[in-house]
């Protein structure tokens, strides 16, 4: 039992990637899915609250881009194709949502910052062994 707990297996590493992967990926989807379906007037909402960084317009347009950009990049790295586009996709969503957030509480900044982080995470190690990357570019 202890060396289970204390070895490193690169057969339960791959394991943690896929569940990490179909977590993050199916969770930024969804995040993605909900702003779409906010419509028209929800996806201004999503974009103008780029006002404070000096984004004067085109609120819908950008709100729309960060709704695909979250459904893409969370379909990418679910299905571990083209993980580490996708996890840029997702870093740089993310690294926006935290740097709106910094003024709030912990709590309105952490939820993206840590999902942020796992992105990255991803970027750098990449899909693992279950994913459709290793499967199509050995």
């Amino acid at each position: 039992m202890l060396s289970f707990i204390f070895k490193s297996k690169p057969n339960y590493v791959n394991f943690g990637l896929l569940v990490y992967r179909l977590a993050l990926g199916i969770s930024m989807f969804y995040h993605g899915y909900l702003k779409y379906l906010s419509g028209a007037e929800g996806l201004y909402k999503v974009g103008a609250m780029l006002a404070p960084l000096g984004v004067p317009g085109g609120y819908e347009i950008l709100g729309t881009m960060a709704a695909y950009a979250e459904m893409i990049g969370g379909v990418l790295i679910a299905i571990g194709l083209f993980t580490r586009s996708g996890s840029l996709l997702l870093i740089g969503i993310l690294a926006v949502a935290t740097i709106l957030n910094l003024s709030d509480s912990f709590f309105s900044w952490d939820y993206p910052s840590q999902m942020g982080f796992g992105a990255l995470m991803l970027f750098f190690a990449g899909a693992g062994r279950y994913s459709l990357d290793k499967a199509l570019f050995k």
